[in-house]
């Protein structure tokens, strides 16, 4: 791009292009799996354990049943081991399963709305690295990644409903004052942290989602239209 320094033309790329990060992508610890505060001996035992909840909702994700058993099981699991962040994630997942999007942040929605974002947020706090070039282990990084990329999805949802007007449920204090340009930049905040750590689908979503990106769009389509109307004008001359 001539006129544009190296890291303009990157930033610009980075717009436009999924394949594309402005942050490199996570290093993995020689740990291939434990979680902070936690020996690699407590983590097998935890992981087995939610692993063993997890096997019953393989084929049965539509069996209201299973689904709250297994939300049942894992909240033990919370309660025994409140250090263990994959297992935040996962009740989170199993909650979503018990309602469809539309239904999301409703009032009749609204318990299980909240719990799925303290869910997120809780996993998050618990295994986001405490610093900057901390080495996230593999199972962090999946984690992370889902956490990620699950509330991004929610706070679009969340913005639309914002949009439209509508009363939200199930949400907490900033959010019910937030506009839905904000919620929609925290949307995309999530997703580039979520393709930080590996998800492919979040990066994509920061693409699409990313408020210069839009800005963009927007510059470009005024321009388009600014050069039909002098096109037009034109041909009346």
């Amino acid at each position: 791009m001539p006129g544009l320094t190296t890291r303009d033309s990157f930033v610009l790329k980075s717009l436009f292009d999924p394949e594309a990060s402005t942050t490199p992508s996570p290093k993995h610890a020689a740990s291939q799996t434990s979680l902070p505060g936690m020996t690699e001996q407590e983590f097998a035992i935890l992981r087995a354990s939610e692993l063993e909840i997890l096997s019953g909702l393989q084929d049965n994700t539509s069996d209201v049943d299973i689904i709250q058993a297994s939300i049942k099981d894992l909240s033990s699991l919370i309660d025994s081991s409140p250090g263990y962040a994959s297992a935040y994630i996962n009740r989170a997942q199993a909650t979503r399963l018990l309602t469809s999007v539309d239904d999301l942040f409703t009032s009749d929605h609204a318990e299980i709305s909240g719990q799925l974002l303290q869910d997120l947020q809780k996993g998050i706090q618990l295994a986001q690295p405490i610093k900057h070039d901390e080495q996230l282990s593999p199972h962090r990084s999946t984690v992370l990644s889902a956490a990620y990329t699950h509330r991004g999805f929610l706070l679009l949802k969340i913005a639309d409903i914002v949009r439209k007007g509508e009363q939200l449920y199930g949400v907490g204090d900033m959010l019910q004052s937030a506009s839905s340009e904000s919620i929609d930049e925290q949307a995309s905040t999530d997703f580039a942290a979520g393709g930080h750590c590996g998800s492919k689908e979040a990066r994509e979503m920061a693409v699409r989602t990313n408020p210069y990106a839009k800005m963009c769009g927007a510059i470009v389509k005024e321009a388009l239209r600014k050069e039909t109307e002098e096109w037009k004008a034109n041909q009346l001359c």
